[in-house]
């Protein structure tokens, strides 16, 4: 099938990704590639990007290259964004290229846990950094390559192995949201009462008449923009709750949300009260800086919800209220076989420790396979938080999970 413009842009900016000077691009999955590698800062595990040589210092900041076609590349001297640690120019040498600075690993980490460095808070600098990064883009610098550079910026930082959804989805428990993809899917599970009448919603109770179950596949359409398509019918348990329940469109509006270029998970459980009926919300945006700006919004006046921002800054929202939960899944591989699970499961919930001796583990950067290579028996890799194609491969002489 041949590729859609913007996803022939972004596999033609992809094919020229450089992990650093000199460094030629290879085949996807070769041997020879930079590969993720479990070290520690402060003592701690932390998974370090194909980008950071092992030869890097802790105490000193990385410097990655980027190169794009130049053909589609802006040669203006404006297109420059700064912020604290974070440092993006353009280069005019041949072939062009973007010159990326990123701060120290012991800098990042430990802003990451909170321990500010006395040179600012680097955490909220890259979310300044990144807004910058989308004006420029906007303006037509580095090309349309929308989201490829910060992408890049992203999964090149240091992570705590727990920590990975940050860099592929932008998730942090105090930020709340998840930033959604193509390929995921979504899981939506609703609770009712016994004594609910008409389609109304249950309200807090032991007494639980039943369940429904309904998945929304996460699409891309023609133009790059993201949609929801609802994957089967809503099940129900017990299957009577449907008689009252399958025509009051519960879940079914979410396929009719407005296709976007960016799509959030937002959970308003970490950031109101239970008694404010506000479970879950989807928020889409034409740019993930304004997803980021409502994300500040909500925090501020979490009461209020998505609802009185959307309309003003330009930004869908659809709000699920009530005893509902909405779960975002990734597809990975255990044995060669692909498997739904839910975003946030670690190694250690599907592999036995038992086989830790034999496990292999390849993720993808950017367009490529990489290994992640940890030292044998190092069981920090069980907390390893999974994301969208992850491979893993072991022994089964042990019993798998089911």
């Amino acid at each position: 099938m041949p590729l859609k413009p913007a996803q022939n842009l972004s596999a033609l900016l992809l094919l020229f990704v450089l992990i650093s000077a000199g460094c030629a691009a290879r085949r996807p999955g070769a041997a020879t590639e930079p590969a993720f590698r479990l070290g520690s800062v402060y003592g701690e595990p932390v998974l370090f990007a194909p980008t950071t040589p092992e030869s890097n210092p802790n105490s000193s900041g990385i410097n990655v290259k980027l190169e794009v076609p130049s053909h589609v590349t802006s040669t203006g001297a404006s297109c420059l964004a700064a912020n604290g640690p974070f440092h993006i120019q353009m280069e005019q040498n041949h072939p062009p290229s973007v010159q990326i600075a990123l701060p120290s690993p012991e800098r990042w980490i430990g802003d990451f846990q909170g321990l500010v460095d006395p040179d600012g808070d680097a955490v909220a600098a890259l979310y300044r950094f990144l807004a910058q990064l989308d004006q420029l883009q906007q303006a037509g610098c580095f090309g349309e390559g929308d989201s490829v550079i910060r992408d890049f910026i992203l999964q090149s930082l240091p992570v705590e192995p727990r920590e990975s959804l940050f860099s592929y989805y932008g998730y942090r428990p105090n930020r709340s949201g998840l930033d959604l993809r193509p390929g995921m899917r979504l899981k939506i599970q609703r609770a009712y009462l016994s004594a609910a009448k008409n389609g109304e919603e249950a309200e807090a109770s032991e007494d639980s008449g039943g369940v429904s179950l309904v998945y929304f596949d996460v699409k891309s359409s023609n133009d790059g923009k993201i949609q929801f398509r609802r994957a089967g019918d809503v099940r129900f348990t017990p299957r009577v709750l449907s008689r009252e329940f399958r025509n009051t469109g519960l879940e079914t509006q979410l396929a009719g949300i407005p296709a976007e270029l960016k799509y959030r998970l937002v959970f308003y459980t970490l950031l109101v009260s239970k008694l404010q009926k506000l479970a879950t919300a989807i928020l889409g945006a034409s740019t993930s800086s304004k997803l980021d700006e409502m994300d500040d919004k909500l925090r501020l006046r979490p009461e209020d919800g998505c609802k009185n921002f959307a309309g003003t800054g330009g930004v869908a929202c659809l709000e699920f209220k009530g005893l509902v939960t909405v779960t975002g899944q990734i597809r990975v591989q255990m044995n060669g076989k692909s498997k739904f699970v839910d975003c946030g499961t670690s190694v250690k919930e599907l592999v036995p420790e038992s086989s830790l001796p034999s496990l292999k583990i390849q993720r993808k950067f950017m367009s490529s396979y990489r290994d992640v290579r940890f030292k044998p028996g190092d069981t920090s890799v069980l907390s390893l938080a999974l994301v969208a194609g992850d491979r893993l491969r072991w022994s089964q002489t042990a019993p798998s999970p089911r």
